[in-house]
């Protein structure tokens, strides 16, 4: 196996199509050509031996025919054949691989395009939604939710989330004034007076939520009447604890076991059933406008087309390295494909190049075994003849 490193070693753009060759290319090689140099060793050591048993002498050399170079034209003929036949079982092997990565690589290019068409989509909408809203119901998320930083968020709510603390603050006690009879203890007193005073802030709040959403997405008919209908029973439960704080400030204060009289005396109970009135609207407007500008629900749509937009960025990156890397191989295997005829002459050259050095190298091993200056005389002629005919 050959590692082969990538073509381009700067980084490509996000969703750019860069073809790579794979980390393993094909390698499709059925025939290996022998072993040379531990043949040639093997030739030299023959050589000597048929030298020193005497199965080939100087004479031998003189008339130029080696009964062993028949032996290696016999091998060489045979190591042709299996070179026709290993180079056709690769041609027709890497001709199917080359079909069937062609299916492969089809699919992961149908994936990578539907991946890339998704992520794209999911792009054109972040953008589109990335713009601040400049008033209620223009179907866009705060700049706060855009910039992604929770330094403006604190910044930004922190006075508002002080208001209603305060509003919870002044409500309890006066509430805790008004109830001071229903409770078993003064523990239960302020209990209720605390739970009344949150229910008075966090349901109008709610309600401001709840509106915000009705002037971004809009609402149907039965939703629009039940937001009015909310309104007026809250409208009512209002009237119903300004009765119930006028009716507490009528009453006589009793001090040290004296009575001195009620809060409001000497005011009527018509400006104070218009001023408890006031306060208690005042007081639930606010908490409603708070919840009206702190919730906005672009801001949740827009974090969660981020979060889709980076899945399918994460999923598109992973279904373009497999197209790459299924686009790379296709192309070593068409490279092998393509080398085919180059390949097989480039064997027969070096098998003819490897056959005539054992030939050599028998020789060699002939002459060294012989000990003969005239032997080695021959030996060179038979090769120089060799090659000249060659």
């Amino acid at each position: 196996m050959r590692f082969i490193r990538r073509m381009q070693d700067e980084p490509a753009e996000p969703g750019q199509i860069t073809r790579i060759a794979p980390a393993v290319g094909y390698d499709g090689d059925l025939y290996h050509l022998p072993d040379w140099p531990q043949r040639r060793q093997e030739e030299r050591e023959l050589g000597r031996a048929h030298a020193t048993d005497g199965q080939i002498d100087t004479l031998t050399l003189q008339t130029g025919s080696v009964p062993r170079f028949h032996e290696l034209e016999d091998e060489r003929l045979e190591e042709l054949a299996r070179i026709e036949d290993r180079t056709e079982q690769e041609a027709q092997r890497a001709r199917a691989e080359l079909e069937s990565q062609k299916i492969r690589l089809g699919e992961s290019q149908r994936t990578f395009g539907e991946a890339r068409k998704a992520l794209d989509d999911s792009q054109h909408r972040v953008t589109e939604l990335e713009q601040p809203s400049r008033r209620p119901g223009d179907g866009r998320p705060s700049s706060i939710a855009i910039s992604g930083s929770h330094w403006p968020v604190i910044r930004h709510w922190l006075p508002a989330a002080l208001l209603l603390l305060l509003l919870l603050i002044v409500e309890v006690p006066i509430l805790y004034q008004v109830i001071l009879s229903w409770g078993d203890s003064i523990a239960m007193t302020a209990l209720l007076a605390a739970g009344a005073a949150l229910i008075m802030l966090v349901a109008p709040h709610m309600y401001g939520r709840a509106f915000r959403s009705w002037q971004e997405h809009g609402s149907s008919a039965k939703g629009r009447w039940l937001l009015a209908g909310v309104a007026l029973v809250w409208l009512g439960l209002i009237v119903a604890v300004a009765v119930l704080r006028r009716d507490a400030l009528v009453k006589p204060l009793i001090v040290d076991g004296q009575e001195i009289g009620p809060t409001s005396d000497g005011v009527g109970q018509l400006p104070t059933m218009i001023l408890l009135l006031a306060l208690l609207v005042a007081t639930a407007l606010i908490a409603a406008d708070l919840g009206r500008r702190m919730h906005n629900p672009n801001d949740r749509r827009l974090r969660e087309l981020r979060a889709k937009r980076d899945a399918e960025a994460r999923t598109c990156a992973t279904a373009q390295a497999a197209y790459q890397r299924d686009a790379g191989y296709a192309e070593s295997v068409a490279q092998f494909l393509q080398a085919v005829d180059r390949r097989k002459a480039s064997r027969l050259r070096q098998l003819d190049s490897g056959f005539d050095s054992l030939a050599t190298a028998y020789l060699g091993g002939v002459v060294e075994g012989l000990r003969d200056p005239e032997a080695a005389s021959w030996a060179e002629r038979i090769v120089l003849r060799r090659r000249t005919r060659s």
